[in-house]
């Protein structure tokens, strides 16, 4: 059963995100010391043979200072009129200590000399909850009644010392409370209110003393001889004291981290990034060094089937039916913006697809003069991308497109043309071209992919829903392609990817679409690309050779793979349709008129 979007939002944990725990050690994280209470009762039977009352004290003072709990154990013989060796609390304190070591002190050096795996002594699941608060930046105390020598070594055993801001335990002599002590200085730290702490522990006088500064508390019923169940005496105990959630580990981290307000995966916030003025950078490509169609010469290239991909192109065009044109970035950082809209002006590409990249060098071009900058040393500083008109200006466009109800590639041109005197070179710019032509022209983003995404005005809900429509206008061409060709140019992911879904959502819907013709350009080899390859082939997980060339016409048309750079194939496939036109002109002038033939 699938809970509606509404259910599981309404079950999300909406408290205020903890910054710091104070987590107790033995027994909640670490299971070193496990039989600690057989060892304290065994030393107090001893001089007090009332084990009933021993059990019941061991349970309600576990987790405070041992030397507290040997005052207690004192005044108790001292009540019964019981004579003790000693009237000082550390003589008792001292024997406990030394009996427990006897066995931890092996158990640890097993740890150390990697006879015994660090694991063997954890709480199950507590490496993987301390490493979900460390990603997420909250702070860590372990704050123990264990001497804290002690627990600093235990902890550095276990593999738990890295994750820690500080472990606090019983300091020689003294009887301080480390655990009070600890949540008082984080209390004190600047930023930290109690609000934003937590205690965790299996003890209750951890969690009594959270409650009381009024921080979140979890309480940890481990059983350390079972952890299929949990300890119900601990778990009552610590319900009593006030924990607000009782676990027997951590195994189940999501109501742990929902509880502590650390549901959702950590963001850093983009509010203190600095941009940088665009005019100031060095473009390694220029409007200067675009490639003008009919004036540059072409460079001779030719590949198997090429000559009958164009003639498929001119005859879809004769017969009406679209072109759809795919490309990566780097067919606009290959100067062959010009080359592009010439096609778009003659009638023959009917749509232009891109990614993010594309639009951006596009969008650059168009009011810079320039673009793509080098990205080697600018990432050596954080400056790459961080330009601030190209950030700035492309959010804007396409949050006030998205409220007005338009898609990403529209957005841009209609800002475009809203603000013609920031873009002089608007008429070089394929997308705003594509836009005054009636060309859709359409741009799907994956986010976090592009330099706009680093701008602190950035909108991803924006920028998704821009994309989402502009998906919806590739669907509508690819719906209509039956008869038409999808060409790409250089994309090895999203255009493949974005085509193919486009293809199936059109066939579900009942759009006959499988006489079409698909051709891919890239500067891969692919030797024979229509022959069947396996897992074991690399070229089996390049996408166009599945998505483009071979898959899409499994039912009717033809598709090819073509070996080349941008700068041979895109001129190329020009001239040839441009030919094409031109012979299809001549022949049209060379027909009688009907007025001639009446």
């Amino acid at each position: 059963m699938i809970a509606s979007a509404d259910s599981w939002i309404k079950s999300m944990d909406t408290n205020k995100k903890v910054k710091a725990v104070v987590c107790d050690f033995d027994g909640t994280f670490s299971t070193l010391r496990c039989g600690w209470e057989a060892v304290m009762k065994r030393m107090m039977v001893k001089y007090l043979p009332d084990e009933a009352w021993i059990d019941a004290f061991i349970g309600e003072t576990a987790g405070i200072q041992t030397i507290l709990q040997m005052k207690g154990f004192l005044e108790e013989l001292k009540k019964r009129k019981i004579g003790g060796p000693s009237d000082d609390p550390w003589f008792y304190k001292d024997e406990y200590n030394g009996m427990l070591m006897e066995s931890v002190a092996v158990k640890r050096d097993d740890v150390l000399a990697g006879r015994t795996p660090p694991v063997t002594y954890h709480v199950p699941g507590a490496l993987l909850f301390l490493q979900a608060l460390k990603t997420r930046d909250v702070k860590i105390f372990f704050a123990s009644g264990t001497d804290q020598a002690d627990v600093q070594a235990e902890a550095a055993a276990l593999g738990f010392a890295g994750f820690a801001d500080g472990i606090a335990g019983a300091l020689p002599k003294s009887e301080s409370c480390a655990k009070e002590a600890a949540l008082k200085r984080l209390v004190e730290q600047a930023g930290v209110t109690p609000d934003e702490l937590a205690v965790i522990g299996d003890g209750k006088v951890e969690i009594a003393l959270g409650k009381a500064l009024g921080a979140r508390t979890i309480g940890v019923a481990t059983n350390e001889t079972d952890f299929s169940m949990l300890n119900p005496a601990k778990k009552e105990r610590l319900e009593r004291a006030g924990a607000e959630l009782v676990a027997g580990d951590f195994r189940n981290l999501r109501p742990l981290l929902d509880h502590l307000g650390l549901g959702a995966n950590p963001s850093l916030p983009f509010d203190g990034i600095k941009t940088y003025d665009a005019h100031d950078r060095t473009n390694l490509v220029t409007i200067g060094s675009m490639f003008r169609p009919g004036v540059d010469p072409v460079p001779e290239w030719t590949d198997e089937g090429f000559d009958e991909l164009v003639d498929r192109v001119a005859l879809a065009r004769k017969n009406g039916r679209p072109v759809v044109l795919s490309m990566g970035a780097h067919v606009i950082k290959n100067n062959m913006s010009l080359y592009l809209i010439d096609l778009m002006e003659k009638g023959i590409v009917t749509h232009i697809a891109g990614n993010g990249a594309c639009s951006i060098h596009d969008f650059e071009l168009a009011y810079l003069g320039g673009t793509s900058e080098d990205v080697p040393t600018a990432i050596e500083d954080g400056s790459f991308g961080m330009w601030e008109q190209t950030g700035r200006w492309m959010n804007e466009a396409i949050q006030q497109g998205v409220a007005a109800g338009f898609g990403y590639g529209e957005s841009l041109a209609r800002y475009i043309d809203a603000h013609k005197d920031r873009f002089p070179y608007r008429d070089q710019c394929v997308v705003y071209k594509a836009w005054t032509l009636g060309v859709p022209a359409t741009y799907h983003i994956a986010l976090g992919t592009d330099i706009i995404h680093q701008h602190p005005i950035v909108d991803f809900g924006a920028i998704g829903m821009a994309s989402g429509r502009d998906f919806h206008a590739m669907c509508h061409a690819i719906a209509q392609l039956d008869g038409g060709v999808f060409l790409n140019f250089g994309s090895g992911v999203i255009g493949p990817e974005v085509f193919l879904k486009a293809l199936s959502i059109s066939r579900n819907l009942g759009f006959q679409t499988f006489k079409i013709t698909t051709g891919n350009f890239d500067l891969k080899p692919l030797g024979d690309y229509r022959c069947k390859i396996g897992y074991d082939d690399p070229d089996y997980y390049y996408r166009p050779r599945k998505n483009i060339v071979n898959r899409p016409v499994s039912c009717g048309g033809k598709g090819w793979h073509f070996t080349g750079d941008h700068k041979e194939t895109i001129p190329n496939l020009w001239l040839g349709l441009s030919k094409r036109m031109a012979q299809r002109n001549m022949q049209s002038e060379g027909r009688p008129s009907c007025k001639a033939g009446a």
